[in-house]
């Protein structure tokens, strides 16, 4: 139940507190567009994805799943990245860089960009930080005025 006083109406809570706001609605489109059309991997965007849900403590966004490789048993293992044999190289480092990034930003360490750079293609450390940035933003948003959670996820591929 919303924290805040909503406009009447059907539809998302989320969608209703931004009509509060209507000079973000485009913006936060737009970036859920953008995210959609990540050129990330799509298991890592998953690992990363699931992992700010779980740091956010969202259960929508928890329980919500799309075509991305990850099965429910690598669910099951996020929370435990580092001592799962689940995962590769470029996928602990994500996740580490995720878990950083949502508990002490400013503590993420050179070494652990440098690394990001030497394993993913070009440019997609800064599209793994404005994705994880933008499940970080907005699942507490949501949390923090009590809205309807829901994750949109449409990749366009």
């Amino acid at each position: 139940m919303a924290r805040i006083n909503l406009p009447a109406g059907d539809g998302l809570e989320v969608t209703r507190a931004l009509k509060l706001a209507p000079h973000f609605a485009d913006v936060v489109a737009g970036y859920e567009k953008a995210v959609g059309r990540t050129t990330l991997d799509r298991r890592l965007h998953e690992l990363v994805r699931y992992r700010v849900a779980e740091l956010n403590q969202c259960t929508v966004c928890l329980a919500f799943r799309w075509d991305s490789g990850v099965d429910e048993d690598v669910h099951a293992q996020v929370a435990h990245w580092q001592t799962s044999d689940e995962f590769s190289r470029t996928e602990r480092a994500a996740l580490s860089f995720t878990e950083q990034f949502c508990r002490d930003s400013a503590a993420i360490p050179d070494s652990l960009i440098n690394e990001l750079e030497e394993l993913l293609p070009p440019g997609q450390v800064v599209e793994l930080t404005l994705v994880v940035g933008k499940y970080v933003a907005m699942g507490r948003f949501m949390q923090v005025l009590g809205l309807d959670q829901s994750c949109d996820l449409s990749p366009a591929r």
